[in-house]
């Protein structure tokens, strides 16, 4: 006859074991909400009660939603966490710990990881037209540069944010990813493209790949 008293894991008691599932759940929510901000970066401003308009303020707002639940599931991970510890179930406690720690870590990782830019796919795709842009709008004794696109990407409520816009710029001498103390004297006049661009000197750009680079501007 089997002694109850003594099985270490009763049926109504969970065994103690490792929950990879919560860590990789609150990876890809962290992910997932970092990789909307390069996402809103890329996708611009279209006019007003357009479709386009309307989906991308949606898709904006959305991101304030997607926090509740997100910040109950991380409370839901605390309370977990204390109960396996209550409980003595170390490997379920850890796996909580692991996963609260996963969400800002995966939220930093895509931050910082070119790969997730879409300038850098779109910049890719495209970047044979692109060249043969730069070189139509540059003189023939000169470098190819052009301020190849400008898209006005600001978020957020009017007022609380400054006006956000990126330049994806195509500059032979990559003067465009040095700060504007370093760049020559003659640089700043050459900032003139087929879009609208601000005073000189534009901001240190970011290189994409090549002499694709990515500038940001706030106004």
């Amino acid at each position: 006859m089997t002694n109850l008293g003594k099985d270490p894991n009763p049926p109504h008691e969970p065994a103690d074991r490792w929950a990879p599932s919560r860590v990789g759940v609150a990876g890809v929510c962290g992910a997932m909400f970092s990789e909307s901000n390069w996402v809103l970066d890329f996708w611009p401003l279209a006019a007003g009660g357009s479709p386009e308009g309307a989906a991308r303020a949606f898709f904006d707002l959305s991101r304030i939603f997607f926090l509740l639940p997100l910040a109950g599931f991380v409370v839901g991970l605390f309370i977990a966490t204390g109960v396996a510890l209550w409980c003595r179930h170390f490997r379920r406690m850890a796996s909580s710990i692991f996963a609260i720690a996963a969400i800002p870590v995966c939220i930093l990782v895509v931050a910082k990881l070119p790969l997730c830019d879409p300038w850098l796919w779109y910049a890719m795709v495209n970047s044979g037209s692109f060249e043969n842009l730069a070189e139509r709008l540059s003189p023939a004794d000169g470098p190819k540069y052009a301020v190849i696109k400008e898209s006005d990407v600001s978020v957020g409520f009017a007022g609380l944010n400054p006006n956000h816009f990126v330049l994806l710029i195509y500059d032979e001498t990559d003067n465009a990813g040095l700060d504007p103390s370093d760049r020559p004297n003659n640089w700043p006049a050459r900032t003139v493209g087929p879009l609208r661009v601000s005073v000189p000197p534009l901001p240190k750009g970011r290189r994409l790949f090549g002499h694709f680079f990515r500038v940001d501007e706030f106004e």
